[in-house]
């Protein structure tokens, strides 16, 4: 049922993560949202939807309950894909330790503003250019979510785990 090819799932190593992540530390708030897609297994649309609200630094958790996108030329902000999709994601330490410095650079930001500007188009262009840098398999934004999928297998998490 579907489609009548599908595309080969691509994911990267940690390894060939943190070579990518190398290019992107220069660039703030861009490093970050990329460490949230790999490192969380967020969907493209639920990081650039995150607000400081949404994080809890005590418990360095995500909430993650809407999305964002472009629509027409306008910002809209949906429902998660899925009911499933209200949940709240753990963070690594550094990561929680990372966001927290990021958030207080953003001078002036409400609790329920957007913490990411960028735009999906200009997360590809990165992601070119990282790639292309680091000599590494370019892959699709989405894909970084298979790769924390692939790291989660590799830290020895059951399916079922990984599922809920």
């Amino acid at each position: 049922m579907g489609k009548e090819k599908t595309k080969e799932m691509k994911f990267w190593t940690k390894e060939e993560y943190l070579k990518f992540s190398k290019s992107m530390m220069k660039k703030d708030g861009i490093f970050q949202i990329f460490e949230l897609l790999y490192w969380c297994g967020l969907r493209l649309g639920e990081a650039l939807a995150l607000t400081p609200a949404d994080f809890n630094f005590t418990k360095e958790t995500i909430r993650i309950n809407k999305s964002y996108q472009r629509i027409k030329g306008k910002d809209v902000i949906t429902d998660p894909k899925t009911e499933k999709s209200n949940r709240i994601v753990q963070m690594p330490h550094f990561l929680a330790e990372e966001m927290q410095d990021y958030i207080r650079r953003l001078y002036g930001i409400k609790r329920d503003c957007r913490i990411f500007q960028v735009s999906k188009s200009g997360l590809h262009h990165e992601m070119d250019r990282g790639c292309k840098e680091q000599n590494i398999k370019r892959i699709r934004i989405h894909d970084l979510r298979h790769s924390h999928v692939s790291l989660l297998i590799e830290m020895g998490f059951s399916a079922v785990a990984i599922a809920d």
